[in-house]
């Protein structure tokens, strides 16, 4: 087995589990930075072999001009957008990331506010404990999901989870749109593939967003989109914020354009209380958390640390973004 080198690793932000880092404790020396400011970061990374960043702390460009002994770089979860992958790429350092822990449970979160809309569980919960529920049974309609229209956009691992779930438990109707996989995988899924996206808006109960960020998603869901949409429909984003305009979401909500939204993630994180989207009635609001389950964050510190450890021994880690630095 090769030896591990000898820098540390820097952790920008605590792990989600204190195994990991009691892992990667076990074979190297390791300086978390538990609210690092950018200063903080290029200094620490100067002398540094790996990195790990939790979302929402960044790692950019300029942080990495003088860390020349860092040859890896692991996400705390699924999502790279918190790493400037190019210039960790042209400087040679392997970036990994580690997907699939989030798969049931953005899904299931998914589930969970597709029902508490068609129940309308939020204002009755209110006013039930107000006592002020009994004279609110027939101001506040109840529907099921069976039968019901669900639009996915992005088929990857959790929306196919979605869709397989809602079309076998629920016996809805699932279309999904994701221009980048066969008709085939949606079927195997029990949904319909759709190459026009117009579709999901128009005909869906409720849209549910698991895309990737890139320049083709960032700001899809805007003013023509919530247009499109029918006014007893329900937007659900647990991808990434900045695919979803708060500004046109806002506006449609207050307008009563749609019937409500489900956000887990938001354009500026944290989430403020300034946002046009705060105190609305209509919105249920999370912080972040849809993949956050107990097993799940035990799994990613897991997978964040021996990724790290692989990579410091020469070993290929197996969640590679940039496989072309490694040699």
């Amino acid at each position: 087995m090769s030896t591990i080198l000898k820098g540390p690793v820097v952790l920008l932000g605590h792990m989600y589990h204190p195994e990991g880092e009691a892992r990667l404790r076990a074979a190297v020396s390791v300086e978390v930075l538990p609210q690092p400011e950018p200063a903080q970061i290029k200094a620490a990374l100067r002398n540094a072999s790996g990195a790990f960043v939790r979302y929402p702390n960044r790692l950019r460009a300029d942080a990495l001009e003088s860390a020349s002994q860092l040859r890896i770089i692991s996400t705390s979860g699924r999502g790279t957008d918190a790493i400037d992958i190019a210039a960790a790429t042209a400087r040679g350092i392997a970036v990994v990331n580690n997907p699939a822990f989030g798969t049931v449970p953005v899904a299931e979160h998914t589930i969970g506010v597709m029902i508490a809309f068609a129940k309308n569980l939020l204002p009755l919960n209110r006013l039930t404990h107000a006592g002020r529920g009994w004279p609110a049974q027939k101001e506040y309609r109840r529907v099921e999901l069976r039968g019901r229209t669900l639009g996915i956009i992005g088929l990857g691992n959790i929306g196919t989870e979605v869709a397989r779930c809602c079309t076998q438990a629920f016996r809805m109707r699932v279309l999904a749109y994701d221009p980048y996989v066969p008709a085939e995988k949606a079927a195997r899924a029990g949904a319909e593939w759709v190459g026009d996206l117009g579709r999901i808006w128009r005909e869906s109960d409720f849209v549910s967003v698991h895309a990737e960020l890139n320049d083709e998603t960032r700001g899809m869901v805007g003013e023509a989109a919530l247009r499109a949409m029918q006014p007893h429909a329900f937007l659900i984003n647990t991808a990434r914020g900045p695919i979803v305009s708060a500004a046109a979401l806002a506006a449609a909500l207050r307008e009563q354009r749609i019937a409500g939204a489900a956000l887990d993630v938001f354009e500026e994180e944290p989430f403020s209380a300034d946002s046009p989207l705060a105190g609305m009635e209509n919105v249920i609001l999370s912080p972040h958390t849809g993949g956050l389950t107990d097993e799940a964050l035990h799994g990613m510190a897991l997978s964040a640390a021996d990724q790290i450890l692989q990579a410091l021994r020469g070993e290929r880690p197996p969640h590679l973004v940039n496989p072309q630095v490694w040699r």
